[in-house]
């Protein structure tokens, strides 16, 4: 997967990595699309090749908030069906749709800015943003903050990364180097869907 990953932001860079950015906020694509590792990986690339960061950087804060915008106005259209309105969804929710009005309502900068640096959990979140009826002025000003931290956090984990990588190569050779990050890979995953499964427990 990781190495798919390179292959392809190696040949579409900047626009392939907002595509993603966009898909992982946007509606529940977001759940097969890691555009966190993508970042990671666009940093590795443009380092190793010597070329600009900037471009990617852009891409990836750019694509997660028009994804997060996008997914904010789908769950306001539903949200307002589903909260408001009786019939089987309403009935599901009970008391949850109040719940979630009143987290994002009380708690904005916990139920915006800190959900959007949470894998999994920010896939949900604009749009369990525009069901809890918090208005897109003030979503955006948290929603801006979370982005840039996001962004921030995974570009940084693509410069430790890339030291990592060079120094496995100088300790294990390139095969260990390839099974240093297949195992990282390996682990990002069953991280996820840990993470995954313990939300679904608990709904």
């Amino acid at each position: 997967m990781v190495s798919l990953l390179f292959d392809q932001l190696a040949v579409h860079g900047p626009w392939l990595l907002f595509a993603m950015a966009v898909l992982e906020t946007c509606f529940v694509t977001g759940l097969v699309v890691p555009s966190g590792v993508a970042t990671s990986v666009s940093t590795i690339l443009a380092l190793e090749a010597g070329t600009p960061l900037a471009p990617f950087i852009v891409a990836a804060a750019c694509g997660g908030f028009v994804g997060d915008s996008v997914g904010y106005w789908i769950g306001r259209r539903s949200g307002e069906h589903v909260l408001r309105d009786g019939g089987r969804w309403r009935r599901l929710l009970g008391d949850r749709g109040y719940a979630v009005q009143d987290l994002f309502g009380r708690h904005p900068f916990y139920s915006v800015t800190v959900a959007r640096l949470i894998s999994f959990v920010r896939t949900v979140m604009p749009m369990a943003a525009g069901m809890s009826g918090i208005s897109y002025h003030r979503y955006l000003t948290y929603e801006i903050i979370g982005v840039l931290g996001w962004t921030a956090i995974y570009v940084s984990i693509g410069f430790a990364g890339r030291e990592g990588w060079e120094v496995a190569s100088q300790i294990f050779g390139v095969g260990g180097a390839v099974a240093f990050v297949a195992v990282a890979a390996v682990a990002l995953w069953v991280v996820r869907r840990r993470s995954r499964q313990a939300v679904e427990e608990t709904s």
